[in-house]
């Protein structure tokens, strides 16, 4: 079983390679509070999905996205 410590370990790394990947807050900032709600609620659905087809290590990876891409959403509102 994994501490809460290594899981936030986890999302922090995956939130840097979002960061990577989308050129961080000046692409971020483009997305409305709306975007952030949908890109959220599909990578939650992706999870749900693993999970039915009983692919638990994808559907924790999913699940990994989700809370990264809940810290870029408070993210990009504090910087408003």
């Amino acid at each position: 079983m994994m501490s809460t410590e290594s899981v936030i370990a986890e999302v922090v790394k995956e939130r840097r390679r979002q960061d990577a990947k989308w050129g961080g807050p000046e692409h971020d900032d483009k997305h409305s509070p709306c975007d952030w709600h949908e890109m959220i609620c599909d990578y939650n659905g992706w999870a749900r999905r693993m999970i039915a087809m009983n692919s638990p290590d994808e559907a924790r990876q999913r699940l990994i996205q989700v809370a990264a891409l809940a810290v870029a959403a408070v993210e990009r509102i504090d910087r408003l």
